[in-house]
């Protein structure tokens, strides 16, 4: 059998609507008030889910015992 990294990856997202001199100061000011803790994001945030699938890489010390039938 192999061995399988399942990744899950949620995405939560918020749109805010600012006024500002241009987009990088619209940027700043909302990581700012984020960073400051005034916008949580939780469940109600939730936009979608993936699942990435990759098999793991065995070391070779590892290879080596499976070849050789010394596997633990």
């Amino acid at each position: 059998m192999k061995i399988y990294q399942v990744e899950i990856k949620e995405t939560l997202s918020m749109t805010i609507e600012i006024q500002a001199e241009n987009a990088q100061q619209a940027e700043e000011m909302i990581r700012e008030a984020y960073s400051n803790q005034e916008y949580i994001l939780d469940a109600e945030n939730f936009t979608g889910v993936d699942f990435i699938t990759t098999e793991k890489e065995m070391d070779v010390r590892n290879r080596n015992q499976r070849h050789h039938g010394q596997e633990r």
